[in-house]
């Protein structure tokens, strides 16, 4: 479920719940490993992009963690 952010406020959508959140990241990191099990390298573009992708949700988790701080 890749998401598309165009603007910095975007990234603490409350239209994703905490859960396809958690299941988000999952699924990438889970692709990660297989990619990795099946030979591709930590610099293939591949793994490339599912790290960006999941910079994307983790970034999505730290400002709603922010706003529930202050």
């Amino acid at each position: 479920m890749p998401l598309s952010v165009s603007r910095k406020e975007d990234y603490a959508q409350d239209d994703i719940s905490d859960e396809a959140l958690q299941n988000g990241m999952e699924s990438i990191l889970n692709q990660m490993k297989e990619a990795i099990h099946q030979g591709e390298s930590l610099t293939s573009e591949y793994v490339v992009q599912l790290s960006q992708q999941l910079d994307t949700y983790v970034l999505i988790a730290q400002m709603r963690k922010m706003r529930c701080v202050s």
